[in-house]
């Protein structure tokens, strides 16, 4: 993937301009000696970023011992403290706030034109780890990533699979692929896909209150609803362009695990809605059969890569991303 001109033209222009802004800004603070107190600013940020002086020294090839001197010169030069230091956390003062909110922009902008630069003659290489939950791993990107792998030799793909929300940041993943809505502002999400969603029930459940004929039916048959959702589940349904029907249904069981949702309803105790991914052995065995097929079901689902905001993606990782909204779309 290389850059393309207009993009690499702009990115220099906005680069130059803030670093012109920012040495202003230093001049004016700092003194003299500008370019010497300017070069010590990428690792404040990149501490501030980590919230670690042994993450941020690991992430640029240095010591703990030189980041933290670095850190501890740059306070001496502005005469105030940068950050708050305890034996259990790192934490910005309201000076180390303001000088980060003003520079790390400039050091992420660094980066990316770095990284266009490199693009244009570079192959994506690197560790490159990312955090997806089992199921989906197992049945939707196991294949994507395996041919991802094949494509991209020089990256060392390390693939962690968790259905909890992992802290990117904090645990050093480079990239999450999740199912659902982002409700961290923190982080930032690149759709990859819809996921199509069925709603089904074991034949001895169907057998036991009928098949439903329309969505009102559903309101008189128990369901098994994730852990998160409310015990009454307000759905939505549409056929074609009919006007949509509202329904709240009931949870018989709840559980936090989708295998585990599977597994109550092949046992007849209600109906679940979940990814058609999930269902499909189970369906085309006859374990599970669908529950008003004709009728498009809500809340949608849609399946993102999410990575911190303010960060700017290194080609490896945007080669991923690139490569997954291919595949599955």
């Amino acid at each position: 993937m290389t850059a393309k001109p207009m993009e690499l033209n702009y990115a220099l222009t906005h680069l130059f301009n803030s670093i012109l802004e920012l040495i202003t800004y230093i001049n004016c603070v700092f003194g003299g000696e500008v370019m010497d107190r300017l070069s010590r600013v990428p690792i404040f940020v990149a501490v501030a970023r980590h919230g670690s002086f042994a993450e941020a020294a690991r992430r640029l090839g240095m010591t703990g011992s030189a980041v933290s001197k670095q850190v501890q010169r740059l306070e001496n030069d502005l005469g105030v403290r940068l950050f708050h230091r305890t034996t259990r956390q790192l934490s910005l003062t309201d000076e180390g706030s303001f000088l980060f909110e003003r520079s790390a922009p400039l050091v992420e902008g660094i980066e990316e034109v770095g990284e266009m630069l490199a693009g244009r003659k570079a192959k994506p290489e690197g560790s490159l780890r990312i955090s997806a939950p089992v199921a989906l791993a197992q049945r939707v990107l196991k294949e994507p990533l395996t041919s991802f792998a094949s494509h991209h030799p020089g990256i060392n793909l390390h693939v962690e699979l968790s259905d909890r929300f992992v802290d990117l940041v904090g645990e050093g993943f480079d990239l999450a692929i999740r199912i659902g809505h982002l409700e961290d502002s923190s982080l930032v999400a690149r759709r990859l896909s819809d996921v199509p969603m069925v709603l089904v029930g074991a034949p001895i459940l169907l057998a036991e209150y009928g098949a439903p004929k329309t969505p009102e039916d559903l309101a008189h048959i128990p369901f098994v609803h994730y852990a998160s959702e409310r015990v009454m589940q307000r759905l939505k349904l549409q056929r074609g362009n009919e006007e949509p029907v509202q329904v709240v249904t009931q949870a018989k069981l709840s559980t936090n695990n989708d295998q585990m949702m599977v597994s109550f309803a092949r046992a007849g105790q209600g109906l679940i809605l979940l990814p058609r991914f999930m269902v499909e052995t189970e369906i085309e065995d006859g374990q599970l059969r669908e529950v008003l097929p004709d009728y498009q079901v809500f809340p949608e689902r849609k399946l993102y890569a999410v990575f911190p905001h303010g960060r700017h993606l290194p080609l490896k990782t945007r080669a991923l991303i690139d490569f997954l909204v291919e595949e599955l779309a």
